[in-house]
């Protein structure tokens, strides 16, 4: 989307509005140029003695007296039809910045930080709500009145007004060199915003290891660095708004030195009456009022530019086209109950020349349970990463059926699978209310609630809550345990039906016991479902139909628990050591 695109499609979205909004905007200014006329006509009549002298300059008081009160109802309904669109502009971009961000692949968010991500959507997004709304107003506040107020000057005295623009047009050269410098400082102003917003977001993600490793000092002055220079920037910016801008301010108070003096001349010769200087000077004010607010059109107009430049960032920014053609109904039936198929799978990252994973190759029919058993930089993440397809894999390597999952969307992959991750992200709402969150299906029970509940093992820790499951949980789960979040995580996949659960480490915060447990029970329950289980425990992984031992990005063993034991040596120490340290933590 260029930005006549983007400008003609928000305008027309708004265009009844605006519409509205500059009728009553011109009435407005049609009756700030009438209003002195009137004045002029009364003031020329005040010396009058006659009684037709007297009941006219009482009928222009009335003229008067109406018009400045219509202006102000017409005034009000010309801003609240000129704001608005700015608002509902701002709104309609949220929500579409949002759908679109959640449809962009993982290449996309690597390349940008959530931080800046952030900014985008909140301190880039006022600049367009600024220009869509009080922009408009003023732009044709300033337009209508800088076209009207200086045709009725002229009407008065050709000769005066064209004394009244020498002043004006100075400033304006001087204007425009300040104008685009502002340019320029406004794209870099956002820049900066968006990397301090990226920093911050940094660390606060990392707080804990700031806080432990006494790393507070560093923190700040990193920061300290990014505030100087943001500071500098906004500096730089203010002195133009301060040195520049206010030039047309200047510009109009000359213009009404020259109106005095050149008008006070005229008025001694008689070329002028005093009701026609008053007007003139009343226009001059007028006219003072749409030239201080080029300064501000300016100012709103580069930072609403800006922000567009940036949202386009995330407009233009590709989906991959398998992702813009949904599945058909027909379509996701017939893939219900298919068997996930990975096929020669290799996968390394963008930029990198290290394999991660290496010619893997395996099933998992419905209702099987696999595990998948690797130390610390195994490839475990990745796989799992790569069979939800997160991340970008080959074409012809991972299938749901006959299916090659690269040609159909990642929302209707994630229909057939589901994937609970070890650090799992929970809302500042309820315990029900983060069970229920991601689920597709309407009108799911209470009760089905509380059978997920127990299936994840959680339900005993929540009945302890002191509100049960209307607890609130905390920003990220904060007022949860490691072990209760992952097992809350847990309990949110399993609310909806789906062909293929992933559990990556998903109990890693609870000890051998209880994982084996909770992944027990589990399974108990989901006879037909299929599981894939990522653990670096062994005694997770026992109950297993098949287990899949990834070494070094390879699989160098598969088999059930007793097989491996027998014939994967790396298995079996890993088994041994694991169970010398149960017994060290029972001791």
């Amino acid at each position: 989307m260029t930005k006549k695109q983007f400008f003609a499609h928000f305008l027309r979205m708004n265009r009844k509005s605006y519409m509205l909004a500059i009728v009553f905007i011109f009435l407005v200014n049609w009756l700030q140029v009438e209003i002195p006329r009137y004045i002029q006509l009364a003031i020329d009549l005040i010396d009058g003695a006659s009684l037709v002298d007297q009941q006219q300059l009482k009928t222009y008081v009335g003229i008067v007296v109406i018009m400045a009160v219509s202006m102000i109802v017409v005034r009000i309904l010309s801003r609240i039809y000129a704001l608005n669109p700015g608002r509902i502009t701002e709104a309609a971009l949220k929500n579409i910045l949002l759908q679109k961000l959640n449809r962009l692949p993982n290449s996309f968010h690597d390349k940008f930080a959530s931080g800046k991500l952030i900014s985008i959507m909140n301190n880039d997004l006022s600049g367009v709500r600024l220009l869509f709304g009080l922009g408009f107003l003023q732009f044709f506040n300033a337009l209508l009145a800088l076209s009207l107020t200086p045709l009725w000057m002229w009407r008065i005295s050709p000769e005066l007004t064209l004394y009244s623009v020498v002043p004006i047009s100075i400033a304006f050269v001087i204007f425009r060199i300040g104008f685009k410098r502002m340019k320029a400082l406004h794209m870099e102003h956002m820049h900066r915003l968006q990397a301090l917003s990226a920093q911050l977001m940094s660390y606060l993600a990392g707080i804990d290891l700031i806080k432990s490793q006494q790393m507070s000092p560093w923190v700040k002055s990193e920061i300290e660095k990014l505030n100087r220079q943001l500071l500098h920037c906004r500096m730089q910016i203010t002195r133009i708004q301060v040195f520049f801008m206010p030039v047309l301010d200047y510009a109009n108070d000359l213009m009404k030195v020259l109106i005095l003096g050149v008008g006070g001349y005229m008025l001694m010769n008689q070329q002028l009456t005093l009701g026609e200087i008053t007007a003139f000077l009343t226009y001059s004010v007028l006219l003072a009022m749409p030239l201080m607010q080029l300064g501000r059109i300016a100012t709103i107009y580069q930072r609403g530019m800006v922000g567009i430049t940036s949202v386009q960032t995330i407009l233009n920014a590709d989906i991959p086209e398998q992702d813009t053609k949904p599945l058909s109904q027909p379509d996701i039936e017939s893939l219900q109950g298919k068997t996930l198929s990975v096929r020669n799978l290799s996968f390394r990252y963008p930029g990198e020349d290290r394999i991660i994973l290496d010619d893997i190759s395996f099933d998992i029919p419905p209702g099987k349970k696999v595990g998948v058993l690797g130390s610390i930089g195994a490839g475990k993440t990745t796989l799992v990463n790569c069979l939800n397809h997160h991340l970008d894999v080959p074409v012809r390597s991972v299938f749901l059926g006959d299916k090659d999952v690269t040609t159909f969307a990642r929302s209707d992959l994630r229909r057939f699978i589901k994937t609970v991750t070890q650090d799992p992200y929970l809302f500042s709402a309820t315990v029900e209310e983060n069970i229920r969150f991601g689920s597709r299906a309407a009108g799911i029970s209470k009760e089905q609630v509380d059978d997920v509940l127990e299936l994840s093992q959680l339900a005993s820790d929540v009945s302890r809550l002191e509100q049960g499951d209307q607890t609130l949980v905390g920003e990220k789960g904060i007022m949860l345990s490691g072990g209760q979040k992952q097992r809350l995580s847990i309990a949110r996949a399993l609310l909806q039906p789906c062909d293929l659960i992933i559990m990556d480490n998903v109990l890693s915060a609870v000890d051998y016991e209880t994982e084996r447990k909770i992944l027990e029970g589990l399974f108990g329950q989901l006879s037909t479902q299929s599981v894939l289980v990522v653990s670096h425990r062994v005694n997770a992984l026992e109950y297993m139909d098949e287990i899949i031992v990834l070494h070094e990005g390879k699989v160098i063993a598969k088999g059930n628990h007793a097989s491996l034991l027998q014939t994967c040596p790396y298995y079996y120490e890993t088994w041994q050591l694991q169970q010398n340290e149960a017994e060290t933590e029972a001791c």
